[in-house]
């Protein structure tokens, strides 16, 4: 059999299997796929989770990194962090440069990383940085010779967001930690933890992750040209089961004829 005829028989079967797992549809009515179904696919097997999430402080700086969202990633998808810098009280700082430090073989993903700051012209504004990328120290560095300020007179805070992608074979049930480094001005040397205390969790694909990465051809989910994947089979399961069914067998004929 050729692979292509296998990756079609494939995806006939990967349809059905749906059906046949609990999609129950009426005329008009909504799967019997909850919230809970979806997410009991995407679990990890790490047990209790680690902390995605941690606040550091060195001299009157305030330093909270964590991972967006539920601090879980499956293989092959993408995670994002985010850093703040904030003053509490005391004298103003500035932040000179950004060492975000990520776990070994996570790769950076081109043109996500963002620094909110503020400005003496329109206040506190997100704009796009190009970093240095260290693919071996694991690292990206963000630098601003000028130093940007952080102070607790009108809540001056620094953010910087990147993300990156995880490797395919990352293990599920792997917690990851992640560090940080940054230079403040008229500090005598570089602020770092190292590493910090938040992890990311490697969990099973979902329902849309493992059905993009496994074939294109099922349409659950679009690639976006980082390896990673978007869009939300999910939602067009739950919203149309029936059709989303009958346009992925049909599909998956049509491309195979």
């Amino acid at each position: 059999m050729s692979r292509k005829s296998m990756r079609r028989t494939a995806s006939i079967v990967a349809a059905t299997a749906l059906l046949a797992g609990g999609l129950t549809v009426g005329v008009g009515t909504a799967a019997a796929v909850g919230s809970s179904d979806l997410g009991s696919v995407g679990s990890s097997d790490a047990g209790e989770q680690k902390p995605h999430s941690a606040t550091k402080t060195t001299s009157n700086i305030s330093v909270t990194k964590q991972v967006v969202g539920d601090g879980t990633v499956a293989p092959g998808q993408k995670v994002t962090y985010r850093t703040t810098f904030s003053i509490p009280s005391g004298v103003d700082r500035y932040i000179t440069k950004i060492k975000d430090i990520h776990p070994a073989g996570f790769q950076y993903v081109q043109g996500s990383a963002t620094i909110n700051a503020w400005h003496l012209i329109g206040g506190q504004k997100t704009e796009a940085v190009s970093p240095e990328v260290n693919v071996e120290g694991n690292y990206i560095r963000v630098p601003n010779p000028g130093g940007w300020l952080i102070s607790s007179t009108g809540a001056k805070t620094l953010t910087l967001e990147s993300t990156y992608l995880v490797p395919e074979n990352a293990k599920v049930g792997d917690a990851l930690d992640s560090g940080l480094a940054f230079d403040v001005q008229f500090f005598q040397s570089s602020q770092s933890w190292d590493p910090m205390g938040v992890f990311v969790t490697i969990r099973n694909s979902n329902l849309g992750e493992g059905a993009a990465s496994g074939s294109a051809e099922l349409g659950l989910g679009s690639s976006d040209g980082e390896g990673g994947t978007t869009g939300s089979a999910g939602s067009a399961i739950i919203e149309n089961p029936a059709d989303f069914v009958s346009d992925v067998i049909s599909g998956v004929i049509g491309n195979g004829s």
